[in-house]
């Protein structure tokens, strides 16, 4: 994979770099439109996978979405979401803090004071001067700019994660992982407007799917890795639910060079992957 800095040169060299308005995502019109199923969309939606950081990068930090999202005004930015001890929140992937900082031990048993000087380090392991990312701090840098991906990590509730975005007047500018169809209705019950992400990881699932209310709107359907038969797809798209389909991880797209990975990319769309989670952001994005 190439570093975020190599990348991020490639495609200035490309295009003109344009930031996104402010509050373009203040209510729900900007957020519906892009969200909808649409049998005729030229090129996938990209979902920049804990921001889109190279290996000299952080992950889940804002120095890297605004990397990420300076070259690509149109991405989704996916974060991790985690409570501490103090019922704060805080980004980081790990249930402990020992692979993305100088710390050590779980997140959950420390508070936000104890938390405000660990140091971020990059993927390939060199310390940084970045400290944790709060969850309060991205939704004040983002202002309603970009989509924002919540993957509410199990032990997070997600309802206490959306009363901090009601606070921040950003329900429009968010839609929300959860890891089970049952998570999911307890968040759509309290916001019956809010877009959700959820795993559609079987044709048992999307059975279910089929008969539950969930499908009623407002939902992306998180498929398997591995494609799926193009059926599997062709109902998800009946039910007007958009299939993202991730392309990251050991053995998959984005470990391998982007040429040799190119065409696997545009199978996944042309099959039904309508949102394309990517270690890798900007490389996939001009595939298509």
């Amino acid at each position: 994979m190439k570093t975020g800095i190599s990348i991020l040169f490639s495609v200035l060299l490309s295009g003109p770099v344009l930031a996104q308005s402010v509050n373009r995502f203040q209510d729900s019109q900007a957020i519906d439109v892009l969200l909808q199923y649409q049998p005729g969309r030229q090129k996938p939606l990209i979902l920049a996978h804990r921001g889109g950081p190279g290996l000299v990068d952080t992950e889940n930090s804002i120095v890297t979405f605004t990397q990420t999202a300076s070259a690509l005004p149109d991405v989704i930015i996916e974060m991790d979401v985690r409570m501490t001890l103090d019922s704060g929140f805080v980004l980081l992937h790990d249930a402990t803090l020992d692979r993305e900082s100088n710390a050590t031990g779980a997140v959950a048993e420390q508070t936000l004071v104890d938390l405000k000087n660990v140091k971020l380090k990059t993927l390939s392991g060199e310390r940084t001067n970045q400290t944790i990312t709060t969850f309060t701090e991205v939704l004040n840098w983002n202002k309603n700019s970009y989509l924002l991906a919540l993957d509410v990590k199990p032990g997070t509730d997600p309802l206490r994660v959306m009363q901090e975005v009601e606070m921040h007047q950003a329900v429009h500018s968010v839609f929300i992982i959860c890891y089970s169809f049952a998570e999911a209705q307890r968040v759509r019950d309290q916001y019956p407007t809010v877009w959700l992400a959820v795993g559609v990881n079987s044709m048992a699932d999307l059975d279910r799917l089929e008969t539950n209310s969930l499908a009623s709107g407002h939902l992306i359907a998180l498929t398997p890795q591995q494609l799926q038969p193009a059926s599997y797809y062709e109902r998800l798209h009946k039910l007007g639910v958009l299939c993202a389909v991730g392309t990251y991880g050991t053995g998959q797209l984005d470990e391998k060079p982007i040429k040799e990975a190119a065409i696997g990319y545009r199978d996944v769309f042309s099959r039904g992957g309508d949102v394309l989670t990517t270690d890798r952001p900007l490389e996939v994005s001009v595939l298509f």
